[in-house]
């Protein structure tokens, strides 16, 4: 049943006349701003359309005839500075205006938005900020070269108001900043007047190194250099003032200096070794009284990793030919590492026999499963004849975690106080289903019909090595005589390994200027002796072993240590694979020739927005890569003589453009504050890049 309403109990009258309710507070008028603000609140639809009728009319009224009559014409500069903007846009064809919106927007992925001319217009004067040089300075938008707002000196207003002029390079002000001003006689400023050289901004100046560096550029940015040796870079950077006009049978050649994915302008990972000697000894039978050549080392191109399109890159370089290629070594399983191995084993095998030696390849556990099934199922029978040799036990850094199931290693950072040890399996040891785990269960067996032959050897680490560093093992990967290839594991977020080719101690050279004098006294006697031809006494003089000596037929003995002199000390080249601490090589890199290390990422002013050194530096570390600092610190470390960068980030291009090279200078000067050495023993590697590296 309804529950009736229950009138309310009438009080007394005398009780309203208390004091709590005999005096009562009037309210405050509300001011006039106020109530419009209740009435109209900010950001309605009545306050916008209101603002938008009051600033139609407004223009209108500041705008028609009537009221400019009036007017000076340089007191509207701002209008007439727009609508020469626009009427120079409006002239220009919709190739060139994109080419425009290149120059002056860093972000990508603006263009793919700005299909129609109108569009592009529209955007470009909207973004006053991205082009000062080309919009608040009146500038006439003429069809510019690609690196004009870059550089080169933009017209700039005529005083009067009529059209544009051109100023010197000298007085080209800053980007984004008013023309500068001086005093006539009178004291007052004239603004269109400017006598002294203006102050340049930093972009501008770091522009102005790149073209003081390389004076090519300067007339022609944009041309394309075909062959390598005719690079700017290679003939004008500091880094090759000493070795370009010097010969040498050992180099470098940058096949790839990109990470991740490779570009138009650069290829990813891959750098090869070209040792361009075969050394034999010729030793004297006296039974067949004749000279013989034993054994020696047959030289031949190394190829440290081969990410994807490494066989279109070799194909560009003139300087390596794919029937030379005897060893391949792999620093990791990253695809910008391997994935194009089995293309370029492909090329490999177009101009091979069948009989040829095997091409040898390194790399860490699981690789000969993954390559024999990549060329099995692919049935790519063109490939030649190759041998894997697997480096065994990869383990990871201490400050890598594993994450059960994420099936992955996460950064964690340096144990403290020396707890962590080099003691893990990696994924072999943490993840029961990865590929190394896994990959010798298959049950398929090597086939010469797809190149693969038998002989491939498990290399295990070493723990308590001589060279060892921290804890780490170190693997003996190969030796051939004159040359040993040493590995160790390197900090990232999976197995990999860094390598160090250590040429061993070299014969020194002959004193001929006192052998060959001897020898030619002793022509006719040597070749009665059995020498067909005297003057190879030299050869088997020099290639005596310490302590022996050398009879002539007229009495004569030389002894090794008077006609030879001492030996040389062999040359060292450390090859960084991905890492974010090259520790583990610290005695095995001592003094190096050349230290080749990652630098993925940089912070660089004024590039790198919303973000400062310490975010990048940590965002690098724990993806398992390293900055410009940390290659520096170690090339540093280990005494090395030079550095070398490569592996860099997608935002890095390698091409000839001013934003480019000013770019990578700017890196460059990053990693010799780090190392301490000059700007001539720190380079940053671009594609098809060539080192020489001379005999010590």
């Amino acid at each position: 049943m309804r529950k009736q309403h229950q009138p309310r109990e009438a009080l007394p009258r005398e009780h309203y006349k208390q004091p709590k309710y005999a005096t009562t507070t009037a309210k405050a008028p509300i001011p006039c701003s106020a109530r419009k603000q209740q009435l109209y609140p900010r950001g309605s639809t009545i306050c916008k359309r209101a603002r938008a009728v009051l600033m139609r009319w407004f223009f209108l009224f500041i705008c028609s005839p009537a009221v400019c009559k009036g007017f000076v014409p340089v007191q509207n500069k701002a209008f007439q500075r727009a609508t020469r903007i626009h009427s120079s846009l409006e002239s220009m064809t919709v190739k060139e205006l994109r080419q425009l919106v290149k120059e002056t927007v860093e972000k990508r992925g603006v263009l793919s938005k700005l299909k129609k001319k109108q569009d592009l217009i529209e955007f470009l004067e909207n973004k006053r900020g991205a082009a000062p040089e080309l919009i608040t300075n009146g500038v006439q938008l003429d069809k510019a070269p690609r690196h004009h707002p870059l550089g080169m000196p933009p017209p700039t207003p005529d005083p009067n108001g009529l059209g544009t002029v051109q100023i010197a390079e000298t007085q080209h002000p800053p980007l984004g900043m008013p023309a500068a001003t001086v005093e006539n006689n009178d004291g007052v400023a004239d603004s269109h007047v400017s006598e002294a050289p203006a102050t340049r901004s930093p972009r501008e100046l770091a522009f102005e190194q790149v073209y003081e560096r390389y004076p090519p550029i300067r007339g022609n940015p944009s041309q394309n250099y075909s062959v390598p040796a005719d690079d700017p870079r290679q003939l004008y950077h500091p880094f090759f003032a000493e070795t370009n006009n010097t010969s040498s049978d050992m180099d470098i050649v940058f096949v790839g200096t990109a990470s991740c994915t490779p570009s138009i302008t650069r290829g990813v990972s891959c750098t090869a070794l070209r040792l361009n000697w075969r050394r034999s000894a010729a030793v004297w039978n006296a039974e067949s009284k004749s000279t013989q050549q034993v054994g020696g080392f047959q030289g031949g191109t190394w190829l440290f990793d081969a990410g994807e399109c490494t066989q279109l890159q070799i194909q560009r370089s003139p300087s390596i030919k794919p029937s030379k290629i005897t060893k391949v070594f792999l620093t990791h399983a990253h695809g910008d590492h391997s994935f194009g191995l089995p293309g370029l084993l492909c090329l490999m095998g177009q101009d091979r026999d069948r009989d040829s030696p095997p091409v040898e390849i390194y790399g860490p556990e699981g690789l000969r499963m993954w390559l024999r099934v990549a060329i099995r199922y692919s049935v790519s029978r063109i490939v030649p004849p190759y041998r894997v040799h697997e480096i065994m036990d990869v383990p990871m850094a201490p400050e890598w975690e594993a994450a059960p199931r994420a099936r992955r290693f996460f950064y964690r950072g340096r144990p403290r106080n020396g707890q962590g040890q080099w003691g893990s399996k990696g994924l072999a040891g943490e993840d029961p289903i990865s590929w190394i785990s896994q990959a010798n269960l298959f049950p398929l067996e090597p086939s010469p019909l797809y190149g693969e032959i038998e002989g491939g050897r498990d290399i295990y680490p070493i723990y308590d090595h001589p060279l060892s560093s921290d804890g780490a093992p170190v693997w003996e990967v190969e030796d051939e005589e004159d040359v040993k290839v040493y590995a160790a594991p390197m900090s990232h977020g999976i197995p990999c390994v860094g390598y160090v080719v250590h040429e061993q101690p070299r014969p020194g050279r002959l004193r001929n200027e006192l052998v060959e004098p001897i020898v030619r006294r002793n022509v006719d006697a040597l070749r009665e002796a059995g020498f067909k031809i005297p003057m190879k006494a030299m050869a088997v003089i020099k290639n005596m072993s310490p302590g022996s000596s050398f009879k002539f037929p007229d009495g004569t003995v030389l002894s090794q240590e008077e006609a030879v002199e001492p030996e040389r000390k062999g040359r060292k080249v450390v090859i960084c694979g991905d890492t974010c601490d090259s520790r583990a090589l610290s005695k095995l890199a001592m003094e190096a020739d050349i230290v080749v290390h990652e630098a993925t990422n940089c912070f660089i002013q004024g590039v790198d927005r919303d973000t400062d050194a310490r975010s990048v530096t940590k965002d690098a570390i724990i993806h398992g890569h390293s900055t410009p600092q940390i290659a520096g610190r170690f090339a540093q470390q280990v005494g090395a003589s030079r550095l070398i960068l490569n592996h860099f980030s997608a935002r890095y291009k390698g091409d000839l453009s001013v934003d480019s090279l000013s770019i990578m200078m700017r890196i460059e000067k990053v990693a010799v504050k780090a190392s301490g050495f000059n700007e001539s023993n720190v380079v940053a590697s671009w594609d098809l890049m060539t080192v020489p590296i001379p005999p010590k």
